[in-house]
């Protein structure tokens, strides 16, 4: 979890020496208390924290986490989630992937087929250009996680003071 950032949802799981009740509680208290930038929600043992606020914009990232008992240690509980994109920016750049990839295929396959048949056709061109858009869009995905470095590191650091052994619960 303290890795750089270097891809756009880093996942995370850490075994932490608390039971899952006192693991949740610590959390739950965490949150009540929390800082004004980020607000959290807990629905069962899954955990979402969002910044709010003025500082919030297009790119501030979401932490999803869960607490599971550890199988192998009843003493132990497991936190394991991701941080990255909210839902709708997400979806965002699945659809822009999976339109621009279903498009540049079939319309290059189209001009390709007419290469085939002896004759030249523009729609050839859209294989290049479906990768330029791709590209675009990966750069622009980067470009939004470097503006929410900051944001990333501050629910990074919610999740290390939860799970510190040395602070009393």
């Amino acid at each position: 979890m303290d890795a750089s950032i270097t891809h756009i949802r880093p996942r995370f799981s850490i075994a932490v020496p608390y039971t899952q009740k006192e693991l949740m509680d610590r959390i739950e208290l965490m949150i009540k208390n929390s800082p004004d930038g980020i607000h959290g929600y807990i629905v069962g043992t899954h955990i979402i924290l969002d910044i709010v606020g003025e500082d919030v914009h297009y790119w501030s990232p979401q932490l999803n986490f869960r607490v599971e008992q550890d199988e192998k240690n009843p003493n132990h509980a497991l936190v394991s989630g991701l941080i990255g994109p909210r839902p709708p920016v997400w979806t965002l750049f699945v659809f822009i992937y999976f339109s621009v990839g279903i498009i540049g295929f079939f319309v290059s396959s189209y001009g390709f087929s007419k290469l085939l048949l002896g004759s030249y056709s523009p729609f050839l061109l859209a294989f290049p250009i479906a990768i330029i858009f791709m590209l675009t869009a990966y750069r622009v995905g980067k470009y939004g996680e470097s503006l929410a470095k900051d944001q990333m590191e501050t629910l990074k650091q919610f999740i290390r003071d939860a799970i510190d052994t040395k602070q009393p619960t």
